[in-house]
């Protein structure tokens, strides 16, 4: 339509998304996996980390941490007798370019990372972004057609492993008051809802507190795409954590990397409310998980 906004943090995170564009680039990805971590060349399920790698950088002023997600991940699924394939080249998803019209380079991104995985032969892909998923679950078939494999978020992943007594988890985190942010991606676009409170119920021993907003009714963490990140947009995400921090909750945890950042990137700096008003510990859903395994060998 001609009309065009203002992008975030000097366009790099979309100019990053067009480099990846370019078949001649070769990344070299795994760096970030922890030690004694087990991943394969070839198997049944891969794990697509995203742009998790590229914001632990960008973001590091605000301590986003993304990589601990990732490396949850990989943790889960070793503790499930799961050793993911991983691409050493894998390219972002294309999720922002997408959705600011760049139809060229997301459909060029789409083809080369539906390509890398079909190699692997894998059966499942299973996500940790809200956005990955929602992009290769949804968007990549109008692009590539029949995927020829399963895309899951690790929610569904985790949801299915519980429901089916394939782990056993004791409730980890006790006395813990805990509230749940619904990613706009994960909830109102896939309709995913019901799947992280039950990974969340599975490692409390006391009910999750809901926000008053939740579920197709959420209040969006304030930014897409990486556009007009300004006053408004953090407005939003400050009215966000004042709505979780009046449930009670100590921790507020999403299922989406950058829920997770704009959240905290709105606590950063001055703030135009006291801080105690919005002060609440933010996970990642997958890091929170993790955290309950790691307690439970402790204990074992």
């Amino acid at each position: 339509m001609g009309r065009t906004k203002s992008c975030a943090h000097k366009n790099i995170l979309l100019d990053l998304q067009r480099i990846m564009a370019n078949p001649k680039i070769d990344q070299n990805r795994l760096k970030w996996l922890p030690k004694g971590a087990k991943h394969s060349q070839s198997g049944d399920v891969l794990y697509f980390v995203g742009c998790l790698p590229y914001f632990d950088v960008i973001f590091r002023d605000i301590k986003a941490k993304t990589l601990e997600t990732a490396r949850s991940v990989v943790r889960i699924l070793n503790r499930a007798d799961i050793e993911p394939v991983l691409l050493e080249n894998e390219r972002c998803c294309g999720h922002d370019l997408h959705f600011t019209g760049d139809k060229m380079n997301f459909e060029k991104l789409a083809r080369m990372n539906v390509s890398a995985i079909r190699k692997t032969n894998v059966r499942k892909v299973i996500t940790s972004c809200a956005e990955c998923y929602r992009t290769l679950k949804l968007d990549y078939p109008k692009v590539v057609g029949e995927l020829g494999f399963e895309v899951l978020h690790i929610s569904e992943f985790l949801a299915d492993l519980i429901e089916n007594e394939e782990i056993e988890l004791p409730s980890a985190f006790k006395e813990k008051k805990v509230t749940y942010h619904d990613p706009c991606r994960l909830g109102r676009h896939m309709g995913l809802y019901d799947q992280p409170r039950t990974v969340i119920d599975s490692i409390l021993d006391t009910d999750l507190l809901e926000m008053e907003r939740n579920r197709e009714n959420a209040l969006c963490c304030g930014v897409n795409s990486w556009l007009n990140c300004g006053k408004l947009s953090k407005q939003i995400q400050l009215d966000r954590l004042k709505e979780a921090k009046a449930t009670g909750a100590d921790w507020l945890i999403t299922s989406c990397p950058k829920c997770q950042i704009h959240l905290k990137c709105a606590t950063d700096g001055e703030l135009p409310i006291k801080r105690s008003e919005v002060n609440l510990k933010i996970y990642d859903l997958p890091v929170l998980f993790a955290k309950a395994l790691h307690q439970e060998k402790s204990k074992g």
